[in-house]
């Protein structure tokens, strides 16, 4: 039996590595805020009740956020109960969180990408990544973000990251400036990236970030705007599987 090709170091299977989501899909979580704190709460409490053996979960996906005063015996009801776990960091990770995560079946951290990172951020993704997936946020706003400052700072982290996860933040009416209007669409009361500049973004970080193993998932404002960016992958696609043909023929 073939083994299935997938993302490995210096992609030697030659993966085309893109997967594509859409705002509303990455949205599917539960929050954890002070507003609704007590209510979670409740919920791990009664799982807690009926847990025997085994701690019982649910199928929820909770999103917790680095805080400065964190509620910790609400995070460590939620690491025990939760069904999947998102933990969002702008900086290092708490090494007892990470080790909470280590427990969790399904869980990940997601850092905030920096423009530098110190040794002990290095060694902190390093320790995460043998605990739990780790996803870093890559947000992109066009012209305004060097695309390939991205790669001079994620390039210390390369083959401890999962998932590089590329968002493209829609704009307001007050943020909008003549140089932004190339690029943006307006709709739904906001200005939005057009497909052709996403794709093009993932065009530019395509190769570097598959040889350094790390899964790319573009973030699509709707269901249209991925249909538009599929339509690109699979034309580009097919002239990637065409040029890895040793009958190939460049030009065909």
């Amino acid at each position: 039996m073939a083994r299935k090709k997938g993302l490995n170091v210096y992609n030697t299977d030659r993966t085309f590595n893109i997967n594509l989501t859409t705002k509303q899909d990455e949205s599917k979580f539960v929050k954890v805020t002070r507003l609704n704190e007590k209510e979670i709460e409740r919920e791990m409490d009664k799982l807690k009740e009926e847990s025997t053996r085994f701690s019982k979960r649910n199928d929820k996906i909770y999103l917790l956020f680095k805080q400065r005063y964190p509620n910790d015996t609400l995070h460590s009801k939620i690491f025990n109960h939760g069904g999947s776990i998102k933990y969002y960091s702008d900086g290092r990770v708490p090494i007892p969180v990470i080790n909470q995560l280590a427990g969790v079946p399904q869980s990940e951290v997601i850092y905030q990408c920096k423009k530098e990172y110190t040794a002990e951020d290095v060694m902190n993704v390093h320790l995460a990544s043998m605990a739990t997936s780790v996803v870093v946020d890559v947000p992109i706003v066009l012209p305004d973000i060097n695309i390939y400052d991205y790669l001079f700072s994620l390039h210390p982290l390369r083959y401890h990251v999962d998932k590089v996860r590329i968002s493209f933040p829609a704009l307001k009416e007050d943020e909008i400036q003549e140089r932004h209007k190339k690029y943006y669409l307006f709709y739904n009361g906001m200005y939005h990236l057009k497909a052709k500049y996403k794709y093009q973004c993932f065009c530019h970080l395509q190769e570097p970030l598959s040889t350094w193993k790390m899964n790319i998932w573009l973030v699509c404002d709707s269901k249209k705007d991925k249909q538009m960016v599929e339509d690109m992958v699979l034309n580009d696609n097919k002239r990637f599987r065409r040029m890895e043909s040793p009958f190939a023929v460049e030009g065909e």
